[in-house]
């Protein structure tokens, strides 16, 4: 395959991995946003913990693009709809089914099956229409596919062949929040394959063990990788450190209460609202600063950084008042006495 092809094929994967991590997204902010005030603290902390470090992951794989020469692109033909169906093809064929919908026992268990790690088994079927394909068993080996060929092109035709993109595309700690990780700066192999090393070590554990690896790329305490975080909640119990990968949690105990949350309508669509004026106009106001963020982190991944911070700390923060205040309000007629939940569209 020329080299061209080649790079195309590349860019093309690491776009689909910036499309990947931003569908994780959504399902886990309502998931958060559906716990009533004051209960499953725990859950809300893990859950907050993992969706700091997929936007880190966002961001690591839009660096890795830049950095070979491409553009993020965070448009109307790039964003997730729900459901939506991961089909994994790999050493092993499988299909997950990510649904916008309220904390509970189910939802967890996707959240599962979205980080597992290389060596478990699945435990979901899928019924979805396909969204997207991804070359892997999961994410991480993905991951490490895209490694493999960047590593592979950089050995045949050198790095300065490879590595061509503008460097104030790059997205540094100056203009990131603080969380787990950090952003890496790619400019050459050995930064993209630390870029995409933190990716697949904080979703599925870095070296068969339970932990994420930012102690050793980043000097920062030990934490859980993703699917033992989500794996503590499953099983209402903490780690502690001398467990192994396929143990269940032995620590402490923590409280999960899944009647603790609100009825969320589980995958809406805004003609859900059509006849509901008020939660109609709260899920537009949703929707366009969604669409608003979206165009910032676009905006911000293609040279001007400085924007970065803001779509985040001040939209996401807007984002969240209007998804409470919907998640507290019963849809007008709705037989099963629903709230509502935004929708996550794209508006012009």
């Amino acid at each position: 395959m020329m080299i061209e092809k080649r790079i195309s094929k590349l860019r093309d994967n690491l776009q689909k991995a910036v499309e990947l991590e931003l569908s994780t997204i959504p399902p886990y902010l309502l998931a958060m946003w559906s716990i009533k005030p004051e209960t499953n603290i725990a859950s809300s902390v893990i859950l907050r913990s993992v969706l700091m470090e997929e936007m880190l992951h966002l961001t690591l794989a839009a660096n890795v693009l830049s950095a070979v020469g491409g553009t993020v692109r965070l448009g109307k033909e790039n964003i997730p709809s729900y459901p939506l169906r991961l089909e994994f093809k790999g050493k092993r064929d499988r299909e997950i089914d990510i649904h916008l919908s309220r904390f509970s026992k189910s939802a967890v268990e996707t959240f599962l099956q979205i980080e597992l790690p290389d060596n478990f088994s699945p435990r979901l079927a899928a019924k979805a229409k396909p969204e997207i394909e991804i070359p892997g068993f999961t994410i991480g080996d993905f991951y490490r596919e895209i490694k493999h060929d960047l590593t592979a092109l950089c050995k045949e035709h050198g790095q300065k062949a490879i590595f061509t993109g503008n460097a104030a595309h790059q997205v540094s700690e100056q203009y990131f929040w603080r969380g787990g990780g950090k952003p890496v700066v790619v400019t050459d192999i050995s930064s993209a394959t630390k870029a995409i090393d933190v990716i697949a070590d904080q979703g599925e554990g870095a070296d068969g063990s339970l932990f994420d690896g930012d102690k050793h790329f980043f000097g920062q305490p030990e934490e859980l990788a993703h699917y033992f975080r989500f794996n503590q909640i499953y099983n209402e119990r903490y780690y502690k450190k001398t467990d192994r990968i396929h143990d269940k949690p032995s620590g402490e105990k923590f409280s999960v209460l899944y009647a603790d949350v609100y009825p969320l309508k589980a995958d809406p669509k805004s003609v859900d609202y059509n006849s509901d004026p008020e939660l109609r106009a709260l899920n537009n106001r949703f929707n366009a600063g969604y669409t608003m963020m979206l165009r910032q982190l676009a905006e911000g991944f293609g040279g001007n950084p400085a924007v970065f911070y803001t779509a985040i700390m001040n939209d996401m923060l807007g984002l969240t008042a209007v998804a409470q205040k919907m998640a507290q309000t019963p849809i007008k007629g709705d037989p099963e006495k629903q709230t509502g939940a935004p929708t996550f569209e794209w508006r012009v």
